[in-house]
C-alpha cells in the first residue's frame, strides 16, 4: 500500500477542482488496485463527474440550491 498527502487551496469562492491528473500520476505504473481519496474538512467534498460541457457549473448550481450560503 502506498499513500501520499496533497494540499490544494481554492480560495474564497466555490470551485470545481479537477484532480484527475494528480490521481493518474499517483497510480501510474500499477497494473491494478484501488485508489482512495479522502477530504478531511467539513466544507469540502468529492464528486465524480465528467468535466467540461458545463457540468462543472451545473454541480456548483446544484450545491448552491442544496446548501445556500445564507443564515439558515
Amino acid at each position: 500500500m502506498d499513500s501520499t498527502t496533497r494540499t490544494y487551496r481554492t480560495g474564497g469562492t466555490e470551485v470545481v477542482l479537477d484532480l484527475t491528473g494528480d490521481c493518474a500520476e499517483f497510480v501510474s505504473g500499477y497494473a491494478d488496485g484501488l485508489l482512495h481519496v479522502f477530504v478531511p474538512h467539513a466544507t469540502a467534498g468529492l464528486a465524480i463527474l465528467e468535466t467540461g460541457a458545463g457540468s462543472d457549473d451545473d454541480l456548483l448550481v446544484a450545491l448552491d440550491d442544496l446548501l445556500p450560503a445564507d443564515d439558515r
